[in-house]
């Protein structure tokens, strides 16, 4: 028993060292990103100082959002329940990082939680939850993606928010062919970066490009002239 303690209070010391180093903003990336990786690893035995730090509304912002994140890479069910509580959290940070790690986690059973996060009041929430959704790929979300993309939230004062490009993009991901019809409305789009994501989300979906020998223009004219074809087969 003595020895069980000893091995549980040094796994938790390193635990705790390793997720200073990969909270830190003055390491590199690639000594932050050892630790993060040494964190994760421990959490298929132990993660109980990342689950901790995970709730501690007290901990510093960036350990936390370290947990957070680790929690996806860990996965199981222990961080399943953390995610799906962290997902509502009042802090916008903790939102966006807990739909960072449901998308690295890969679970289907967090769509329902990330789809509604697609109309969050904070920006920084909804595109984090368009990414998790485009990593995850299930075409059910391709719905909820296109009513974002259109949803008078996404503009201010009339003009286009920076998270409608994300949108696009989570269908590109997802790879759904039931995206053409929103992406046939983003070829004519007013924002550019909306424009340029649906030529590359088609490109991913179709698996080809209409590039080559064309502007810019004609490219965009020759996906909007596919596209509606598709649609009227």
């Amino acid at each position: 028993m003595t020895w069980l303690l000893l091995f549980v209070g040094l796994a938790h010391a390193d635990a705790q060292a390793d997720l200073t180093t990969a909270a830190s903003k003055d390491l590199s990336e690639t000594v932050r990103m050892a630790a993060f990786g040494r964190l994760v690893e421990l959490g298929s035995t132990d993660m109980a100082v990342v689950s901790e730090t995970s709730v501690d509304d007290a901990a510093d912002a960036r350990k936390r959002w370290v947990s957070i994140r680790a929690l996806g890479k860990i996965r199981g069910d222990r961080s399943r329940d953390l995610l799906t509580r962290l997902i509502d959290d009042p802090m916008p940070a903790i939102r966006t990082a807990a739909a960072g790690a449901m998308g690295d986690f890969g679970d289907h059973s967090f769509l329902a939680k990330l789809n509604a996060k697609l109309a969050d009041p904070a920006v920084i929430v909804r595109a984090a939850a368009a990414a998790a959704v485009g990593q995850i790929g299930d075409g059910s979300s391709v719905k909820f993606l296109s009513d974002a993309l259109d949803h008078r939230r996404s503009f201010f004062r009339g003009r286009s928010l920076w998270v409608r490009r994300h949108y696009v993009e989570a269908m590109g991901a997802i790879g759904d062919k039931g995206a053409y019809p929103a992406l046939l409305r983003s070829l004519n789009d007013k924002d550019e970066t909306v424009i340029a994501a649906a030529v590359d989300a088609l490109e991913r979906i179709a698996g080809f490009d209409f590039s080559k020998g064309r502007t810019a223009d004609k490219e965009r004219e020759a996906w909007r002239r596919w596209v509606s074809a598709q649609l009227r087969k």
